[in-house]
Protein backbone atom coordinates (compact mmCIF):
# COMPACT_ATOMS: atom_id res chain seq x y z
CA UNK A 1 0.00 0.00 0.00
CA UNK A 2 1.43 3.43 -0.92
CA UNK A 3 2.38 5.59 2.03
CA UNK A 4 4.52 8.60 2.88
CA UNK A 5 6.30 9.43 6.12
CA UNK A 6 5.31 12.86 7.42
CA UNK A 7 7.58 13.65 10.37
CA UNK A 8 7.50 10.01 11.50
CA UNK A 9 3.75 9.65 10.94
CA UNK A 10 2.92 7.20 8.15
CA UNK A 11 0.17 8.50 5.86
CA UNK A 12 -1.68 6.06 3.61
CA UNK A 13 -2.79 7.25 0.19
CA UNK A 14 -4.05 5.75 -3.06
CA UNK A 15 -4.26 6.90 -6.67
CA UNK A 16 -7.05 6.03 -9.10
CA UNK A 17 -7.27 6.83 -12.80
CA UNK A 18 -5.61 9.53 -14.86
CA UNK A 19 -6.20 13.14 -15.76
CA UNK A 20 -5.97 16.28 -13.67
CA UNK A 21 -5.39 15.23 -10.03
CA UNK A 22 -8.06 15.84 -7.41
CA UNK A 23 -7.22 15.21 -3.74
CA UNK A 24 -10.06 14.05 -1.48
CA UNK A 25 -9.94 14.90 2.24
CA UNK A 26 -12.37 12.91 4.38
CA UNK A 27 -14.32 13.87 7.48
CA UNK A 28 -13.67 12.96 11.10
CA UNK A 29 -13.87 9.38 12.47
CA UNK A 30 -14.00 7.80 9.00
CA UNK A 31 -11.49 7.48 6.10
CA UNK A 32 -11.16 7.90 2.35
CA UNK A 33 -12.82 4.52 1.88
CA UNK A 34 -15.75 5.14 4.20
CA UNK A 35 -16.35 8.77 3.17
CA UNK A 36 -15.81 8.52 -0.59
CA UNK A 37 -14.75 5.22 -2.15
CA UNK A 38 -17.70 3.21 -0.81
CA UNK A 39 -20.15 5.72 -2.32
CA UNK A 40 -18.92 5.87 -5.91
CA UNK A 41 -16.80 9.02 -5.81
CA UNK A 42 -13.83 7.38 -7.53
CA UNK A 43 -15.91 6.26 -10.48
CA UNK A 44 -17.77 9.57 -10.75
CA UNK A 45 -14.59 11.63 -10.86
CA UNK A 46 -12.68 9.19 -13.08
CA UNK A 47 -15.58 9.24 -15.54
CA UNK A 48 -15.18 13.02 -15.64
CA UNK A 49 -11.55 12.67 -16.71
CA UNK A 50 -10.07 13.34 -13.28
CA UNK A 51 -7.46 11.43 -11.33
CA UNK A 52 -8.51 10.65 -7.76
CA UNK A 53 -5.97 10.85 -4.94
CA UNK A 54 -7.38 9.69 -1.64
CA UNK A 55 -5.56 9.77 1.67
CA UNK A 56 -6.31 8.81 5.24
CA UNK A 57 -5.50 11.66 7.58
CA UNK A 58 -3.47 10.76 10.67
CA UNK A 59 -5.61 9.03 13.29
CA UNK A 60 -7.87 7.53 10.63
CA UNK A 61 -8.11 4.56 8.28
CA UNK A 62 -4.81 2.94 7.33
CA UNK A 63 -2.59 5.82 8.45
CA UNK A 64 -0.69 5.98 11.74
CA UNK A 65 -2.71 6.94 14.79
CA UNK A 66 -0.78 9.02 17.32
CA UNK A 67 -2.42 9.31 20.73
CA UNK A 68 -1.17 12.78 21.69
CA UNK A 69 -3.27 15.88 21.10
CA UNK A 70 -0.26 17.82 19.79
CA UNK A 71 -0.11 15.54 16.72
CA UNK A 72 -3.45 16.85 15.47
CA UNK A 73 -5.03 20.21 14.64
CA UNK A 74 -5.51 21.97 11.33
CA UNK A 75 -1.88 22.56 10.43
CA UNK A 76 -0.77 18.99 11.20
CA UNK A 77 -3.60 17.45 9.17
CA UNK A 78 -2.90 19.88 6.33
CA UNK A 79 0.74 18.81 6.36
CA UNK A 80 -0.42 15.23 5.65
CA UNK A 81 -1.95 16.46 2.39
CA UNK A 82 1.17 18.39 1.39
CA UNK A 83 3.34 15.34 2.16
CA UNK A 84 1.28 13.25 -0.26
CA UNK A 85 1.48 15.93 -2.96
CA UNK A 86 5.24 16.14 -2.55
CA UNK A 87 5.60 12.36 -2.63
CA UNK A 88 3.73 12.30 -5.96
CA UNK A 89 5.60 15.38 -7.31
CA UNK A 90 2.31 17.22 -7.82
CA UNK A 91 2.64 20.97 -7.98
CA UNK A 92 -1.01 21.96 -8.50
CA UNK A 93 -4.18 19.97 -7.79
CA UNK A 94 -7.86 20.42 -7.05
CA UNK A 95 -9.36 19.69 -3.62
CA UNK A 96 -12.53 18.02 -2.39
CA UNK A 97 -13.10 18.04 1.36
CA UNK A 98 -15.81 16.90 3.77
CA UNK A 99 -16.78 18.12 7.26
CA UNK A 100 -13.66 18.70 9.38
CA UNK A 101 -11.70 18.09 6.20
CA UNK A 102 -13.07 21.42 4.96
CA UNK A 103 -11.20 23.20 7.76
CA UNK A 104 -8.05 21.46 6.55
CA UNK A 105 -8.83 22.47 2.96
CA UNK A 106 -9.36 26.13 3.88
CA UNK A 107 -6.06 26.13 5.74
CA UNK A 108 -4.36 24.77 2.61
CA UNK A 109 -6.04 27.30 0.32
CA UNK A 110 -4.86 30.09 2.60
CA UNK A 111 -1.35 28.86 3.39
CA UNK A 112 -0.34 27.26 0.06
CA UNK A 113 -2.58 28.78 -2.65
CA UNK A 114 -0.02 28.05 -5.36
CA UNK A 115 -0.66 24.30 -4.92
CA UNK A 116 -4.41 24.40 -5.62
CA UNK A 117 -6.59 25.54 -8.52
CA UNK A 118 -10.14 24.69 -7.36
CA UNK A 119 -11.90 23.35 -4.26
CA UNK A 120 -15.23 21.86 -3.24
CA UNK A 121 -16.15 22.00 0.46
CA UNK A 122 -18.93 19.58 1.40
CA UNK A 123 -20.95 19.27 4.64
CA UNK A 124 -19.53 22.51 5.94
CA UNK A 125 -20.88 25.77 7.28
CA UNK A 126 -20.43 29.31 8.45
CA UNK A 127 -18.67 28.19 11.62
CA UNK A 128 -15.48 27.91 9.58
CA UNK A 129 -15.36 31.70 9.55
CA UNK A 130 -16.42 32.00 13.17
CA UNK A 131 -20.22 32.30 12.98
CA UNK A 132 -21.96 30.60 15.90
CA UNK A 133 -23.22 28.10 16.79
CA UNK A 134 -21.49 25.64 14.46
CA UNK A 135 -17.84 26.41 15.09
CA UNK A 136 -15.45 23.53 15.72
CA UNK A 137 -14.77 25.01 19.14
CA UNK A 138 -18.44 24.34 19.91
CA UNK A 139 -18.97 21.07 18.07
CA UNK A 140 -15.82 19.12 18.94
CA UNK A 141 -16.53 18.91 22.70
CA UNK A 142 -19.83 17.19 21.88
CA UNK A 143 -17.99 14.78 19.59
CA UNK A 144 -15.53 14.11 22.41
CA UNK A 145 -18.46 13.23 24.67
CA UNK A 146 -19.51 10.57 22.14
CA UNK A 147 -15.96 9.24 21.85
CA UNK A 148 -15.71 8.92 25.62
CA UNK A 149 -18.71 6.58 25.80
CA UNK A 150 -18.12 2.84 26.17
CA UNK A 151 -21.61 1.99 24.90
CA UNK A 152 -23.84 3.39 22.18
CA UNK A 153 -25.00 6.82 23.46
CA UNK A 154 -28.72 6.34 22.96
CA UNK A 155 -29.45 9.38 25.12
CA UNK A 156 -27.77 11.71 22.62
CA UNK A 157 -29.29 13.10 19.40
CA UNK A 158 -28.83 10.95 16.31
CA UNK A 159 -26.51 13.44 14.59
CA UNK A 160 -24.10 12.89 17.49
CA UNK A 161 -24.59 9.20 18.26
CA UNK A 162 -23.99 8.38 14.58
CA UNK A 163 -20.29 9.06 15.15
CA UNK A 164 -20.16 6.23 17.71
CA UNK A 165 -21.48 3.89 15.02
CA UNK A 166 -18.86 5.12 12.55
CA UNK A 167 -15.97 4.40 14.89
CA UNK A 168 -17.35 1.00 15.82
CA UNK A 169 -18.08 -0.02 12.23
CA UNK A 170 -14.64 1.02 10.99
CA UNK A 171 -12.73 -0.37 13.97
CA UNK A 172 -11.39 3.09 14.67
CA UNK A 173 -8.80 3.96 17.29
CA UNK A 174 -10.84 5.61 20.02
CA UNK A 175 -7.86 7.13 21.81
CA UNK A 176 -6.43 8.64 18.63
CA UNK A 177 -9.82 10.08 17.68
CA UNK A 178 -10.25 11.57 21.14
CA UNK A 179 -6.87 13.27 20.73
CA UNK A 180 -7.91 14.54 17.30
CA UNK A 181 -11.15 15.97 18.72
CA UNK A 182 -9.26 17.90 21.41
CA UNK A 183 -6.88 19.68 19.03
CA UNK A 184 -7.32 23.18 17.59
CA UNK A 185 -9.20 23.89 14.35
CA UNK A 186 -9.35 27.67 14.39
CA UNK A 187 -11.85 29.58 12.28
CA UNK A 188 -10.64 31.85 9.52
CA UNK A 189 -11.25 35.57 9.79
CA UNK A 190 -13.44 37.23 7.17
CA UNK A 191 -10.31 38.98 5.87
CA UNK A 192 -8.46 35.68 5.47
CA UNK A 193 -11.44 34.12 3.71
CA UNK A 194 -11.81 37.00 1.25
CA UNK A 195 -8.12 36.71 0.37
CA UNK A 196 -8.69 33.16 -0.95
CA UNK A 197 -9.16 33.76 -4.67
CA UNK A 198 -9.30 30.08 -5.68
CA UNK A 199 -12.74 29.14 -7.08
CA UNK A 200 -14.49 27.26 -4.28
CA UNK A 201 -17.84 25.48 -4.27
CA UNK A 202 -19.52 25.21 -0.85
CA UNK A 203 -22.17 22.49 -0.48
CA UNK A 204 -24.34 22.20 2.62
CA UNK A 205 -27.33 20.11 3.59
CA UNK A 206 -30.55 21.89 4.46
CA UNK A 207 -30.90 19.62 7.49
CA UNK A 208 -27.27 19.59 8.65
CA UNK A 209 -27.30 19.75 12.47
CA UNK A 210 -23.53 19.25 12.78
CA UNK A 211 -22.02 22.19 10.88
CA UNK A 212 -25.14 23.94 9.66
CA UNK A 213 -25.19 25.81 6.35
CA UNK A 214 -22.50 27.77 4.52
CA UNK A 215 -24.13 30.75 2.84
CA UNK A 216 -21.96 33.29 4.69
CA UNK A 217 -18.86 31.17 4.13
CA UNK A 218 -19.44 31.07 0.37
CA UNK A 219 -20.04 34.83 0.24
CA UNK A 220 -16.93 35.53 2.32
CA UNK A 221 -14.60 33.62 0.00
CA UNK A 222 -12.93 35.52 -2.81
CA UNK A 223 -14.51 33.27 -5.45
CA UNK A 224 -17.13 31.26 -3.58
CA UNK A 225 -20.34 29.69 -4.85
CA UNK A 226 -23.00 27.83 -2.92
CA UNK A 227 -25.36 24.88 -3.23
CA UNK A 228 -27.80 23.85 -0.50
CA UNK A 229 -29.28 20.37 -0.88
CA UNK A 230 -32.90 20.08 0.31
CA UNK A 231 -33.63 17.43 2.95
CA UNK A 232 -29.95 16.41 3.17
CA UNK A 233 -28.22 16.09 6.52
CA UNK A 234 -24.52 16.15 7.42
CA UNK A 235 -23.94 12.52 6.50
CA UNK A 236 -26.21 11.94 3.51
CA UNK A 237 -24.34 14.44 1.35
CA UNK A 238 -21.65 11.79 0.81
CA UNK A 239 -24.19 9.44 -0.73
CA UNK A 240 -26.36 11.94 -2.63
CA UNK A 241 -25.96 11.49 -6.42
CA UNK A 242 -26.61 15.16 -7.20
CA UNK A 243 -23.71 16.16 -4.95
CA UNK A 244 -21.28 13.90 -6.81
CA UNK A 245 -22.56 15.26 -10.13
CA UNK A 246 -22.27 18.90 -9.00
CA UNK A 247 -18.72 18.40 -7.73
CA UNK A 248 -17.65 16.46 -10.85
CA UNK A 249 -19.08 19.19 -13.09
CA UNK A 250 -17.37 21.90 -11.06
CA UNK A 251 -14.02 20.10 -11.28
CA UNK A 252 -14.50 19.23 -14.95
CA UNK A 253 -15.12 22.87 -15.84
CA UNK A 254 -11.75 23.71 -14.33
CA UNK A 255 -10.11 20.98 -16.39
CA UNK A 256 -11.73 22.40 -19.53
CA UNK A 257 -10.38 25.86 -18.74
CA UNK A 258 -6.88 24.46 -18.31
CA UNK A 259 -7.15 22.70 -21.68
Amino acid sequence: MPAVENHSVRIHYEVHGSGHPVVLIHGGTVSFKHNYADFGWIESLNDSGLQVIGLDLRGHGKSDKPHDIESYGTSNLASDVIAVLDQLSLTRVSLIAYSIGTAVALHLLQSAPERFDRAALIATGDGLIGHLPHTFANSLPTLLEVLNRTEYPKDLPKHLSTYWNFVTATNGDWQALRACAQASYAALTATDASAIKIPTLVISGQGDLVLGQGTKLARALGQGSYIEVPDADHFSLATTPEVKVAVANFMRSAAAQRA
